[in-house]
């Protein structure tokens, strides 16, 4: 189980960070950081990182 940014259309907003810190990270260069190695014990976390995503750029692959 991951999590996939796309990069392409990712605003950085943070929105994903506040939702579910123990996987998303918002590096100072501005990009997300994801721990594919969190998101299993943060699904519930993950999933709601993703519905408030403003730009949809999040993408759970199961």
């Amino acid at each position: 189980m991951h999590v996939t940014v796309d990069r392409d259309i990712c605003c950085a907003s943070g929105n994903c960070e506040m939702a579910a810190p123990a996987v998303f990270e918002l590096a100072d260069s501005g990009e997300v950081q994801v721990d594919d190695a969190a998101v299993e014990a943060n699904v519930d976390s993950v999933r709601r990182a993703i519905s408030e995503c403003p730009t949809q750029a999040l993408t759970l692959i199961e």
